[in-house]
């Protein structure tokens, strides 16, 4: 007998969905395209055609609600009151990071996902890099760690768009978005309070571009004990340092809107006599892995290796270890308390910075 294939449902049709998540979908034999939702019509109908799916929706209520539609993923801009909708209806899903915009409203995600059985995995798609994969396999042997150093000042994001054709929707208020925004930055404000309401900006920039840097750490050595210090260098670049046990310091710096021709991100482990550091690709071009640099003593010189990863798409290895998740019961390697304890150490880096109230620069 043929095995069913598992119904997806796309929430939030915008560019991660279409560069990434749609194609690898419709590649992988276990999975089919059941529904797709989008507040623009045009994108919807686009590329339902595209990929001739009939479950066509603006609503994203009405996805969840269709039968063909087994799990969901879920790419919008806010997704916790979605997350929501999604365990109430007890379906399995997968969510682009963070988990929620705030520490307060993703952890009742997680208590009413374990009440209804519902499968929930964050979309931190670095942790299922076969180069990074290796590299905090070596990461772990490293004797007596010294130091921590993370780094992401990213790079041109508009090069890889002339690599893919994307589909854009014209018939959405931009009001509507607008006021759709303004609610969750009141929301951040009030999680942050009055004496640090004014780095909203530079809290999101560490939850949109930084988060993955945080569940790259979190993967490799387990959570922060504490953050030393913080630093906002400017609304785009936070500097901070962390405390992991053992008193091993870590160096974790994020600035968004680098103008460079090459992609700077990696996380590097110092120890007594080696150093590993895992460097990232761009994460919008497909076939790439992390590649492995390892420094350590080879007779009586020094001696470098350089091991690329494997050509694959990390999307495809998150979607792979769903599939696994749903079908064989294979606990989440990005589970929703790992989110949950990034978006609490995003905070506390917000919050060991000076204060600022609204509306102070």
């Amino acid at each position: 007998m043929t095995k069913r294939k598992i119904g997806v449902g796309v929430v939030g049709c915008g560019e991660i969905a279409q560069l990434m998540h749609l194609p690898i979908i419709k590649e992988l034999p276990q999975l089919e395209i059941a529904a797709l939702c989008d507040l623009s019509r045009q994108v919807v109908d686009s590329l339902g055609e595209a990929y001739g799916v009939a479950g066509r929706y603006t609503d994203h209520h009405d996805l969840i609600n269709d039968p063909a539609v087994d799990v969901v993923v879920i790419c919008t801009y806010d997704h916790g009151p979605i997350i929501e909708d999604v365990i109430a209806a007890g379906k399995h899903f997968t969510v682009e990071k963070p988990l929620a915009f705030t520490a307060e409203e993703a952890a009742p995600l997680i208590e009413k996902a374990t009440a209804k059985g519902v499968l929930g995995l964050v979309g931190y798609m670095k942790l299922y890099d076969p180069g990074y994969v290796l590299g905090i396999e070596r990461m772990a042997s490293i004797e007596a760690l010294k130091q921590i150093h993370v780094h992401n000042f990213a790079g041109r994001f508009d090069r890889y768009q002339s690599l893919y054709t994307q589909v854009r929707g014209s018939d959405v208020d931009p009001a509507s978005l607008a006021a759709g925004r303004a609610l969750a930055d009141a929301r951040i404000e009030a999680s942050l309070g009055p004496d640090h309401a004014g780095y909203r900006d530079t809290y999101l920039m560490l939850l949109m571009l930084g988060s993955h840097n945080l569940a790259v750490l979190r993967g490799a050595f387990g959570v922060a004990e504490s953050v030393e210090y913080a630093k906002a260098v400017d609304p785009n670049h936070i500097f901070a340092l962390l405390n992991f046990a053992n008193g091993v310091p870590c160096v974790f710096e994020v600035s968004f809107g680098a103008q460079y021709e090459w992609w700077d991100e990696w996380i590097a482990a110092y120890g007594k006599h080696d150093e590993v550091r895992v460097d990232f690709q761009n994460p919008y071009i497909r076939n790439t892995a992390a590649t492995v640099t390892i420094r350590e003593p080879r007779g009586n010189g020094p001696s470098e290796v350089v091991i690329p990863g494997k050509p694959d798409t990390a999307f495809r290895q998150q979607w792979l270890h769903f599939i696994d998740c749903i079908e064989n019961g294979t606990a989440p390697r990005t589970s929703l308390q790992g989110g949950l304890e990034d978006l609490k150490l995003a905070q506390a880096i917000i919050q060991a910075l000076p204060p600022r109230p609204k509306g102070k620069n």
